[in-house]
């Protein structure tokens, strides 16, 4: 009969497990998207993207897509010059069913450094919606490819463990308050790693080198910025991908450059950073985002 006992409890506890699992991912299914399927489609839209084939992909009959911050219609642009991927690193954000991806691409064999954020739909959890899209190419802001490749085997996409990761809240506020710092603001600190490190398009720009020297005398490597006191356009969007440790903001740098930062957090500190600055339009192509709809989407 004891044994008996410990079988049923046993069961019992099974079946309560089983139950907290399907309540989870009938919960995501109502509320977000799954970070494999989100995973799996970002893959299917680049490689349609190289293909030069964008009649298959799921595609919203609204979708919107930019390049570098203009409109402009889905096959067109980057699409008719794209070629092999020479590496990519994803990130997901399953709350708000979103990714957001940096890559190295030939394109008429040279390099250029890509980045897109792709939306999608939160009822079908399939179709595309939105394509925000970024090209960097020679001559443009400290342009360097070579750069991004030798990064590949950073920890990106990588999940952290639970108690390692920030919320959202914390998350976007860091990425905030990160711009706010070129204007030394002095109401605002962001917490940076004694070794962080910053890449801009490619080019290692921790701690403002030059001649291979550190300005700043505290120890470690410096990731805060400084300068361009002018820059007054905060960030627009922002994708958070929790689980991986990863906030991604957008903007217009220094209110003329279509940009996207890539911070990577643990424990409440930024401890790298990856930024793709292209020129184009003037404006970014879409909307601001409230405060609020970052944090609780």
């Amino acid at each position: 009969m004891k044994k008996l006992n410990h079988y049923i409890v046993f069961i019992g506890i099974a079946f309560l497990g089983m139950l907290v699992c399907v309540n989870n991912l009938f919960a995501q299914s109502r509320t977000g998207c799954r970070r494999e399927v989100l995973t799996e489609q970002t893959a299917q839209f680049l490689s349609a993207l190289v293909a030069k084939k964008p009649a298959s992909l799921s595609l919203n009959p609204n979708v919107k897509f930019t390049e570098n911050g203009r409109e402009i219609a889905v096959g067109e642009g980057f699409w008719k010059t794209a070629g092999k991927i020479l590496m990519k690193r994803t990130v997901v954000d399953t709350e708000i069913c979103g990714t957001h991806t940096q890559a190295v691409i030939e394109e008429n064999g040279k390099q250029v450094i890509y980045g897109v954020r792709l939306g999608f739909d939160k009822s079908d959890k399939k179709s595309i919606t939105e394509i925000e899209s970024f090209v960097a190419r020679e001559g443009d802001f400290l342009f360097n490819p070579k750069g991004v490749l030798e990064t590949r085997n950073q920890e990106w996409e990588g999940l952290i463990p639970r108690e390692e990761r920030s919320s959202r809240l914390g998350m976007v506020a860091a990425a905030d308050d990160y711009f706010e710092l070129f204007r030394k603001n002095p109401d605002v600190h962001v917490e940076f790693a004694i070794d962080c490190d910053r890449w801009e398009n490619g080019t290692l720009t921790t701690g403002r080198r030059e001649d291979g020297a550190l300005l700043s005398d505290e120890p470690g490597r410096q990731c805060s910025p400084v300068g361009l006191q002018t820059l007054t356009h905060k960030p627009r969007r922002f994708l958070i991908d929790r689980e991986a440790g990863v906030v991604v903001a957008y903007l217009l740098f220094s209110g003329a450059l279509p940009d996207f930062h890539m911070f990577k957090m643990r424990n409440g500190k930024i401890i790298l950073i990856q930024a793709v600055v292209a020129t184009g339009s003037p404006g970014m192509g879409w909307p601001d985002e409230s405060y609020d709809a970052a944090i609780k989407p």
